[in-house]
């Protein structure tokens, strides 16, 4: 077993047992654990209980690396970092992966391990999901190696970075005639033309669905010139934004005149959603795509593509009319870089340099 042996101004000789077993790891963290009893003891702050340099280990005391992740995954999810359905589609499934491919102590988990385990994966995930995992246990690694001195190297630094991504078929907006369509057949249907003016802001501002969904008339500005959006609902809870950034959106006229006229209706109180369900609760995104959504589409024999393309349309028209893509970014709650790099195709070009 590893015993750090030392001398404390005014306490004498020490020593400090971590419960260590003598192997290459093991040194490795010891040695830092002597580097911060030296610090300490230098500006005055030796924790004479010696509780703050005991190794708080995972793996050692038998914990696998299926506990290991669960634990990271649910430290995410009550830290707010990631919500409930998250933790249920993207977390659970690789603590699965652990359990039934590599339920071994964490600190035993070697690059051959990582390699095997991302082969299996690719048996049958697609890359893009492989990556996303793969990069999800390194970060895994990198949280217990700093908050529960897991020791060792992280066996999974850099795997991901050889799994190659198709790239995937851009996306295909919806043509001005069809978005006409869309609104006209949603404003003279029997059933669905509740939500006319709702898919009219999907089309008009580039919100996320879930941005239009979490909408209140308190996040409109004087005279409907403008709105705040920095929530989302979705599955029925109101959260932050997917960026956790809020924006204010400069509205065209046509949008004005639209929630004028709803407000002018409705009368609400501050509170109320501005696109409530027919019931007056937010819109199940699932119900309207399966129930409305789709059965327009069909009967305008238009192509299929999620209501979330409604943002991708909004932003191509935008950028091949000559917005400033920097603009559209900041407008449409956008990765600047990501922006440029998906939509570089449809950014109108004209000369940038000067005539000599």
């Amino acid at each position: 077993m590893i015993r750090l042996r030392y001398h404390v101004p005014g306490l004498g000789r020490q020593s400090f047992n971590p419960t260590l077993e003598h192997t290459r790891e093991n040194v490795a963290y010891a040695n830092g654990v002597a580097r911060q009893i030296e610090d300490d003891i230098r500006c005055g702050q030796y924790d004479i209980s010696k509780n703050k340099y005991r190794p708080k280990t995972i793996g050692r005391n038998g914990q696998s690396s299926y506990e290991l992740f669960d634990k990271y995954a649910r430290y995410k999810q009550r830290d707010g970092l990631i919500s409930a359905r998250t933790f249920e589609t993207h977390y659970a499934p690789i603590s699965s992966l652990f359990k039934k491919f590599l339920n071994k102590p964490a600190h035993e988990v070697t690059r051959k391990d990582a390699e095997n385990l991302k082969a299996v994966m690719l048996e049958s995930c697609n890359e893009r999901t492989v990556k996303r995992r793969l990069g999800d246990m390194k970060s895994c690694w990198e949280w217990a190696s700093e908050k529960h001195h897991l020791a060792g190297e992280n066996p999974w630094l850099g795997i991901a970075g050889s799994v190659k991504v198709q790239p995937r078929q851009k996306l295909k907006p919806f043509t001005q005639a069809e978005m006409t369509e869309i609104l006209e057949a949603f404003r003279n249907h029997r059933h669905y033309s509740h939500y006319a003016d709702f898919v009219h802001f999907l089309l008009g501002v580039a919100p996320r669905p879930g941005e239009a969904i979490a909408l209140q008339w308190k996040h409109l500005g004087p005279d409907f010139q403008n709105v705040w959006i920095g929530e989302s609902i979705s599955k029925g809870q109101r959260k932050s934004t997917k960026t956790g950034k809020a924006r204010t959106v400069q509205l065209s006229s046509s949008i004005q005149e639209m929630l004028k006229r709803r407000f002018q209706e409705l009368q609400p109180n501050p509170d109320d959603l501005v696109f409530p369900s027919p019931k007056g609760l937010p819109i199940n995104n699932h119900n309207f795509r399966e129930r409305a959504w789709k059965k327009i589409l069909e009967q305008c024999r238009i192509e299929y593509r999620r209501p979330y393309n409604t943002r991708h349309t909004a932003i191509s028209h935008a950028l091949a009319g000559g917005a400033n893509p920097i603009d559209v970014a900041e407008q449409s709650g956008h990765d600047k870089r990501v922006l440029l790099e998906s939509y570089a195709h449809v950014i109108r070009s004209k000369p940038v340099f000067v005539e000599v």
